[in-house]
């Protein structure tokens, strides 16, 4: 197995042996024992329904939020630490954007999601609650978006994934 040097590692390395006050050692661990500390993807993975979704400020209805999506355990790109997210149903028809959407486990009970567009989108935290997933995803842009200040709550319930 290859141990490649990111720059995080390389910055681990170099803060250890700068004769910094307090030292620092780099630890390289392999690929399996890394997501075993994060929780693997297959542990969130799977299809959910959005049992209950609200906004502040209060919004009616917002297109790029998925009534039903799926959590895959295949990444976006080789190499990427993200995995793809997919809408279900007449949804995955009608959204181009959703080749960008993403998601990616935070240890064995929270994940990350991002459904953007490239240039703005929703991005949040979800931990899992009973037979699904809960929390907060904020809305973003890239610049001059000082009016995007929703905030949703959602809970979203574990679903059948049907077969593709």
């Amino acid at each position: 197995m290859r141990t490649l040097i990111t720059p995080k590692r390389a910055l681990l390395i170099v803060l250890g042996i700068s004769g910094l006050s307090v030292p620092v050692r780099s630890q390289v661990l392999p690929q399996t024992a890394l997501q075993a500390q994060r929780g693997g993807p297959d542990e969130l993975a799977g299809c959910y329904q959005v049992a209950r979704m609200s906004w502040s400020p209060q919004v009616d209805h917002l297109q790029m939020i998925p009534t039903e999506f799926k959590l895959s355990n295949v990444l976006n790109a080789s190499g990427a630490t993200y995995f793809k997210l997919r809408s279900l149903g007449d949804e995955a028809v009608l959204n181009p954007w959703e080749v960008l959407w993403s998601w990616r486990p935070e240890g064995k009970d929270k994940l990350e999601i991002n459904l953007g567009t490239g240039l703005g989108g929703f991005r949040g935290t979800l931990k899992r609650s009973g037979g699904g997933l809960i929390g907060k995803i904020k809305e973003y842009c890239d610049s001059r978006c000082g009016y995007k200040r929703r905030i949703g709550s959602l809970r979203l319930q574990k679903i059948n994934c049907r077969p593709e």
